[in-house]
């Protein structure tokens, strides 16, 4: 799958190499800005000791990047190696890397794979003497809890103005390369009806009686919670409560431990696989973008917590031997090729303007995810997290 999507990503390459060339006024002008007053103190983003403020001093060994999204043509080459903790597993991200170190001769990427948890716990253990130089992280909660330790530094102004600003933190410390949606799973064999039939009320799952033995959720990852601390701030405390605990004694949830799983127990089919599952829009995607005729397919619920907007995104550890390369290394991922290849090959959505969504899910205009400040969101959610221990809800 990597080789195919690596083939795509270069006959893509072809196609867009002209739009950053178009670009180079605008993005120049862009890059330019990041300390106007030529006094130094527009660098001094970083929000922890030590070198804060490097990297937002790089330049662009090219051309910035832009909210239009250049062409990897069009940026510097990368050279030298890197040190990412991720807590993204290597299904997710690996083969982007990958890419990167076939695109460049003598650019390697050491990888390091966890938990976010895991990972946050460890960089803060370590402080200014991690060898990371990036974390690439499974959701905002994990970078809002190293933003929180001061282990993050301010990005370069181009690199956080060619994302939404509710893709990113506010001060820059880390950005959304790429993003998924909650989503309704279910298997188009076993299911009566289609997407139109289910509920556009997340709260509806827990009292529809069609879902009772059938539906199935995996309560364990930082999404989840996220989901639950969004059904919190829209519905009420008392209301999410009742929505887990009805789910948990009513419905008789399935419950899963892993996001993967539980897509291929839908789309498997069998007697005692889920028909129906709430997670993460990308894991059915990915299983789609294999197989189009695979039996699943997503209906998403409408401007509530059942469809709220995640990203996966990076922050900049403090200490860098090399902060050109650091911050061209992320221009890569939100160029038009990074945010492509995670489309084709991880399912998941764009977060730069300039590129389009091609997929086999319904773009971000027809989904109406509510609006949401990612920033507020901690690791632990451990209001989220005590909920559901307190309901019942765990594995």
């Amino acid at each position: 799958m990597a080789d195919q999507a690596s083939d795509a990503m270069v006959d893509r390459r072809r196609f867009l190499g002209y739009t950053g060339a178009t670009l180079f006024g605008t993005a120049a002008l862009a890059g330019c800005t990041d300390d106007e007053n030529g006094d130094g103190e527009g660098a001094d983003g970083g929000n922890g000791d030590g070198a804060a403020g490097a990297l937002a001093e790089a330049e662009p060994l090219g051309e910035p990047v832009d909210s239009t999204a250049v062409s990897w043509d069009d940026l510097g080459d990368l050279e030298g190696e890197l040190t990412i903790y991720s807590g993204r597993t290597p299904d997710q991200i690996d083969a982007a890397f990958e890419a990167l170190e076939d695109e460049y001769e003598g650019f390697t990427v050491s990888r390091n794979y966890a938990d976010n948890d895991v990972q946050v716990n460890q960089l803060i253990e370590e402080g200014e003497a991690t060898p990371a130089d990036l974390f690439y992280s499974q959701d905002p909660g994990a970078l809002n809890a190293l933003e929180g330790e001061g282990l993050l530094q301010e990005l370069p102004g181009d690199l956080v103005d060619a994302v939404p600003e509710s893709y990113r933190h506010p001060d820059g410390v880390w950005t959304g390369v790429t993003g998924r949606t909650r989503s309704i799973q279910f298997n188009t064999e076993r299911w009566e009806g289609d997407a139109e039939d289910f509920p556009t009320d997340i709260m509806e799952y827990a009292t529809d009686e069609r879902f009772q033995g059938v539906i199935a959720t995996r309560p364990n990852s930082g999404t989840f919670r996220g989901f639950i601390q969004a059904m919190v701030e829209l519905e009420g405390e008392e209301e999410t409560r009742e929505w887990v605990r009805a789910m948990v004694e009513e419905q008789d949830v399935q419950l899963f431990e892993g996001g993967s799983d539980q897509a291929e127990a839908v789309n498997r089919g069998g007697d005692d696989d889920p028909i129906v599952a709430l997670g993460n829009s990308y894991y059915a995607a990915r299983i789609l973008n294999e197989d189009p005729d695979a039996p699943i397919d997503l209906a998403f619920t409408e401007n509530d917590a059942g469809c709220l907007f995640s990203v996966a995104g990076v922050g900049v550890l403090n200490d860098l031997e090399d902060p050109e390369l650091v911050a061209e290394f992320v221009r890569h991922l939100l160029a038009a090729e990074g945010q492509e290849f995670m489309m084709e090959a991880n399912g998941e959505y764009p977060v730069v303007e300039g590129v389009d969504y091609v997929g086999e899910l319904p773009d971000l205009e027809e989904i109406n995810p509510p609006e949401f400040d990612l920033s507020d969101f901690d690791m632990d959610l451990q209001e989220a997290q005590n909920l559901l221990d307190e309901e019942g809800m765990t594995v």
